[in-house]
């Protein structure tokens, strides 16, 4: 039997987006496969390619999965022509991957027989799904088909191996996500003049306009930090620089809670409402320090927060114990245990 699974993500600079969505989803559907779940053939990925949502088809072109790119808002969120497309399909089920669904999509897409699984869901819509996995949100509802905690987050690896943590901070990672949509990169190049000399930088960038990339460069340049802070776009090596950060400068998505897999202590700076909270429970959490003001960008608070981390052992030493304890990059695989036991009719044994 053909056996067909809908990934329905997005990624791209309209607001709340971003590119996590996507990134967790490939990084789902390549443990499914990987571990015989699923066949590659039985994947497919729907995006958007309308203006604001150009970066779905660009993460997903070498992705070696199938895809079908909508434009002219067919894939608008909650639309009436989303739901008549995803319950037209030949899917059998249907990953939702973003924030908001509606009920009556939801109730649409079940009417037809497909099974639905939302992900980090704010929406009315997530109460009616088979599974609703709530990993980085804790301000929702409980109910029957929910599951939520840190321990179900799907990182980018399957493992993660910590570092001991150094006496002296020797070097920095800054990265602000696929998408930079509020420029944090230039805030933290104008507000780094407590980093010591003695400790490197590394910046990685996501999608980038070459006139952005070349203002940062001759920023650089100008401030004469170009023997110490290293700019790298879509880096291959990407989890090789953050392990080895000393600590880190990052926006609230996916990548604050790669480096608090590592141990990695984090000044978080949000791009986004939701990011905001996310940082802010991490805070409580002792596992990150907020560099801003809220949602308002602070030099006051960023450079404070910096100069406490860069100087403070103890302080940085008790964080990333705290990460370690509470994230331990192990969500994709419970994750599957429950699809699999949720869905045998889905997977392959």
């Amino acid at each position: 039997m053909k056996r067909k699974v809908i990934f329905r993500c997005d990624a791209g600079h309209a607001p709340e987006i971003g590119t996590g969505h996507i990134t967790r989803s490939k990084t789902l559907a390549n443990n499914l496969v990987e571990k015989g779940f699923l066949r590659r053939s039985d994947i497919i990925f729907y995006t958007r390619n309308d203006p604001d949502y150009d970066l779905g088809e660009k993460y997903l072109a070498e992705s070696g999965y199938e895809y079908q790119v909508f434009a002219n808002n067919e894939l608008e969120a909650n639309s009436s022509s989303e739901l008549n497309i995803l319950k037209n399909s030949n899917a059998i089920l249907i990953v939702m991957d973003r924030l908001e669904t509606t009920d009556d999509l939801i109730k649409g897409v079940l009417l037809s027989e497909k099974k639905i699984i939302t992900f980090d869901d704010y929406g009315s819509g997530r109460v009616l799904a088979d599974l609703a996995i709530s990993a980085i949100f804790d301000n929702v509802c409980t109910f029957d088909n929910l599951v939520r905690g840190y321990e179900y987050l799907v990182l980018s690896k399957s493992s993660y191996r910590p570092l001991p943590v150094k006496k002296n901070v020797a070097k920095i990672v800054a990265t602000f996500g696929g998408h930079d949509a509020r420029n944090l990169c230039q805030f933290f190049l104008e507000n780094s003049s407590g980093i010591p000399d003695s400790c490197s930088v590394d910046i990685i960038l996501g999608s980038c306009k070459k006139s952005v990339l070349q203002k940062y460069i001759q920023y650089i340049e100008s401030k004469q930090l170009d023997h110490r802070f290293k700019l790298h776009v879509f880096p291959e090596n990407y989890h090789e620089i953050i392990a080895n950060a000393d600590l880190a400068v990052t926006s609230g998505g996916l990548s604050i809670f790669e480096f608090s897999a590592y141990g990695v202590p984090t000044i978080g700076l949000p791009q986004y409402e939701h990011q905001l909270r996310t940082i802010e429970n991490l805070r409580d959490a002792g596992i990150s320090f907020l560099g801003s003001d809220g949602m308002a960008m602070s030099s006051e608070n960023f450079k404070s927060s910096l100069s406490r981390m860069i100087h403070d052992f103890n302080c940085r030493n008790t964080m990333a114990m705290s990460a370690r304890k509470s994230i331990d990059g192990g969500g994709v695989h419970r994750i599957i245990k429950l699809l699999t036991e949720k869905f045998p009719d889905i997977f392959y044994a």
